[in-house]
């Protein structure tokens, strides 16, 4: 009966789900290089916003980038607090232009145009519109104390564009200088009335109704200041560490996606209301109505293809509370909360988000269907009123897993079974070693009567 019991065992063992990645002997895979760079320098004055695009430095070849990390740093290479320079966002994002077209830099908003009709931006996987959030990697204020590792083997694959075109990346930085400025907080939230503006950075009137946002604190306005308050102009940097491997067959490509909380789902270009609208105000609540001050907003977006959940991270701003990503069925995918500082250093100040919590799930272990219907919701306190903020939800899926909502219900039954099983066999494991344990010559018939 022992023997038996024993192939049991070594049954369920054998039998129990694997990663394919594991099954793979790549033990002689790339390596993992890193690299810091620094942007081109940007000067920046009491109350002054930058928000420019840079061509910038990036490693050669097919590869896989495994982490992208950045932060404003000044000419000694110190990191420069967010009380005295916000980090609205940085985002960085490849083009591919034929190789006939010179390298430029382009200056502007993060949505102008590339300026060039042989320039092609491949972007991430969507789900917004052309032109819309089509970077890899971004972050704003949390960017010091939010990690973009992917795990594993896995990667995000560049460096491989099409024949006869060459692949360049662009930074884009929004930073805004609040030293000495009247409204810190209003100021980092883009109040139209603070930087004195009625158009955009195209010329266009703000729409009706527009308090504040990325419309009013573009390239060129400045931030209301405290009367007689001087201070000199920093020069500046975005330092940016990229970690990556040489592409082979070992690594495993995963597919980037972006949703935004304020998403229409509409396409149609000619639409006001068209796609992802990439910010929103949250109205301040009535402090007389007993409510918990809490600004829910909620969405509904279909991901196109899908697979095993790599990694996941939302985008907030300060006042934020955590915005969460489930599946159609309802069940938990991740949730991604904001850190806040309590002191001065960077990394650590005061009131601000200085980090975001990620889901990495164990590979195989969380899955997304192809066309499934996901549900995000974020969260702000509204205490008082804000302006421009964000809900983003960045996630990243396995290229080669692709199931259906059927097969992870049925997935899902299959591991419920499973636990039960294994739960099942250890308790018998123990009953059998306990009574292995205590078996004696005259306690034969009891402990064959145990196995019964």
């Amino acid at each position: 009966m022992d023997g038996k019991f024993l192939v049991l065992v070594v049954a369920i063992v054998l039998l129990w789900p694997s990663s394919p990645a594991e099954s793979k002997d790549c033990s002689r895979s790339s390596r993992i290089q890193k690299k810091t760079y620094k942007s081109p320098a940007f000067s920046m004055g009491p109350g002054e916003v930058q928000n420019r695009n840079y061509t910038i430095e990036f490693p050669k070849g097919h590869i896989g980038v495994k982490n992208f990390q950045g932060e404003i740093v000044d000419e000694l290479g110190n990191p420069v607090p967010l009380s005295e320079v916000y980090l609205h966002h940085w985002v960085v994002f490849g083009f591919h232009l034929k190789s006939s077209e010179r390298k430029e830099l382009v200056r502007g908003g993060f949505h102008d145009r590339l300026g060039s009709s042989a320039a092609i931006i491949p972007g991430n996987d969507g789900i917004c519109q052309q032109n819309v959030h089509p970077q890899f990697w971004g972050l704003g204020a949390e960017t010091r104390h939010t990690s973009y590792f992917v795990p594993g083997s896995y990667a995000i694959g560049v460096g491989n564009p099409p024949e006869g075109y060459k692949e360049l990346w662009l930074l884009n930085v929004h930073a805004i200088d609040t030293r000495g400025t009247y409204d810190p907080q209003g100021c980092l939230e883009c109040r139209c009335s603070l930087y004195n503006v009625t158009i955009d950075a195209s010329g266009q009137p703000l729409k009706q109704g527009y308090k504040g946002g990325l419309h009013c604190c573009y390239e060129g306005t400045k931030c209301a200041m405290k009367l007689g308050f001087q201070a000199p102009k920093k020069t500046l940097y975005m330092q940016y560490t990229i970690e990556w491997v040489e592409w082979d067959e070992c690594v495993r490509p995963v597919r980037a996606y972006i949703f935004d909380i304020t998403d229409s789902r509409k396409r149609d270009p000619v639409d006001p209301q068209v796609g992802c609208q990439a910010e929103y105000d949250v109205p301040a609540c009535d402090p007389s109505s007993n409510s918990d001050c809490i600004y829910q907003l909620e969405n509904h977006l279909v991901i196109p293809k899908g697979g095993s959940i790599i990694y996941g991270v939302g985008h907030q701003h300060a006042a934020g509370m955590g915005i969460s990503m489930h599946g159609e069925d309802g069940r938990h995918l991740c949730s991604s909360i904001p850190l806040y500082g309590n002191g001065s250093a960077p990394g650590n100040e005061d009131g601000y988000v200085v980090g975001m919590s990620t889901c990495i799930p164990k590979p195989g272990t969380l899955m997304v269907a192809s066309g499934e219907k996901l549900h995000f919701s974020s969260s702000y306190s509204s205490a008082q009123e804000h302006t421009g903020v964000m809900g983003i939800f960045y996630l990243m899926v396995s290229d080669n897993d692709t199931v259906s909502l059927g097969e992870i219900k049925d997935v899902k039954n299959r591991v419920n079974v499973m636990v039960v099983t294994l739960g099942i066999v250890v308790v018998l494991a123990l009953v059998v070693g306990f009574g292995i344990w205590n078996k004696k010559p005259e306690s034969h018939e009891r402990y064959s009567a145990l196995l019964v």
